[in-house]
């Protein structure tokens, strides 16, 4: 769940507006693309509480003379475990399986079912987001060291990964960015959902309580009549240091060169970027299948 605004405003012009975005310098400089995914499944019940298994993965995938790979071995990250309330079911029991074990820390007296299946999602969820942090923070330290003008590009907000320094080359495409649009005045939402394919809209600060602020805009990716007022637009963000506005016209362009080729037949393809697809076309290669998790429930 997204955490609420606290604050927006616009730093680039004195009101939100339009902006078409120029043809942007080559080559694109946008060569490092972090996606991460989760598979999860319950195994079985000890009594009604339920224990999970999960998959979790995360990858940067670089372009190399227009080929998506991945540079080392360490650009990929995949870790697995069971989750349970460690207090309600049998500790030892879990760990002769051999996979690590995840407490989901249910309180007394015992939680409802639905509670306990909740508190195993969010679980879940969180470890998945710390993995795709560390690989994101793994990866700035590397390009800080050694220079140059590549930038890693993230799936989803940017707000909680550690920088390098100020003006890390990171920036964060959001598909869907509920909490922002409902900070947003009706007349700065007028601009933002009147955004025509290749335009965007002026870079405001995003402040949200205990996170570090971020500069973001929106970006049309293709043409909203053939959809609804949300259909091809991206929220990106990157960190708020002044140094790093003049670089949102090519950042826009070099997103808007990744439309193509569509990523279909995702239902997302209005909004997906190509190398994001391949991020997650890689790591679902070596998940666990159906039907291996179905195995692996009947072996526990």
């Amino acid at each position: 769940m997204e955490e609420a605004v606290a604050s927006l405003q616009v730093v680039e012009h004195r009101a939100m507006q339009a902006v078409r975005v120029p043809a942007p310098p080559q080559p694109n400089g946008l060569r490092h693309f972090l996606d991460g995914i989760q598979r999860q499944r319950i195994l079985y019940y000890e009594g009604v509480v339920p224990v999970f298994y999960a998959y979790l993965a995360a990858v940067v995938r670089s372009r190399v003379e227009r080929r998506m790979c991945c540079l080392h071995e360490k650009a990929l990250r995949q870790r697995d475990a069971l989750y349970a309330p460690l207090r309600h079911v049998d500790r030892e029991g879990l760990r002769q399986h051999g996979i690590p074990l995840r407490d989901t820390e249910a309180g007394e007296p015992l939680p409802s079912h639905p509670a306990l299946v909740q508190l195993a999602a969010n679980r879940i969820s969180n470890d998945r987001e710390l993995i795709e942090r560390e690989l994101a923070e793994q990866w700035l330290v590397q390009l800080h060291q050694q220079g140059g003008e590549e930038w890693l590009a993230v799936d989803g907000g940017i707000a909680e990964i550690a920088l390098p320094q100020p003006d890390a080359r990171l920036v964060g495409v959001a598909k869907s960015s509920t909490s922002v649009e409902r900070a947003l005045t009706r007349d700065q939402m007028e601009v933002v959902y009147g955004l025509r394919q290749g335009e965007r809209s002026s870079v405001f600060t995003v402040v949200r309580a205990g996170q570090s602020p971020v500069y973001s805009w929106f970006l049309r990716l293709h043409d909203p009549k053939k959809g609804s007022l949300l259909y091809g637009l991206l929220r990106v963000e990157m960190p708020a240091a002044e140094s790093l506005l003049p670089q949102v016209d090519a950042l826009s362009g070099w997103l808007l060169e990744d439309r193509v080729p569509l990523s279909v037949p995702d239902t997302r393809y209005d909004r997906l970027l190509y190398p994001m697809r391949d991020c997650e076309q890689f790591l679902r290669a070596r998940a666990p299948s159906v039907a291996q998790l179905e195995a692996l429930a009947h072996l526990v």
